[in-house]
């Protein structure tokens, strides 16, 4: 019983490791040959990685209103999407 216990509390730990975070903010500089996007949000500004696996590149306009979402892997923040954040939406994320 122990054991079954503790192999579904490893399962959901190392789920919630990759799990995608959501970042708001607004596109200061996509630099596609250095495969990284700035954004500005409420903290500063954040650069995170973007791969070829990367959703929403075309949304990654500067000045543009995103939302991004990423995982943490190999202890750099990846992009996994990229979405336009419409006005008046700030705090709804599309799924």
């Amino acid at each position: 019983m122990k054991i079954g216990t503790l192999m579904l509390a490893l399962a959901f730990i190392s789920s919630l490791a990759f799990a995608d975070v959501e970042l708001r903010g607004t596109v200061v500089k996509l630099d596609r040959a250095a495969n990284k996007l700035v954004v500005r949000t409420d903290r500063g500004e954040e650069t995170l990685l973007i791969d070829k696996g990367t959703k929403g590149l075309g949304n990654a306009k500067e000045g543009a209103k995103v939302i991004v979402k990423f995982t943490e892997k190999d202890g750099e923040p990846k992009i996994t999407e990229i979405v336009a954040q419409e006005d008046g939406t700030t705090n709804i994320a599309p799924r």
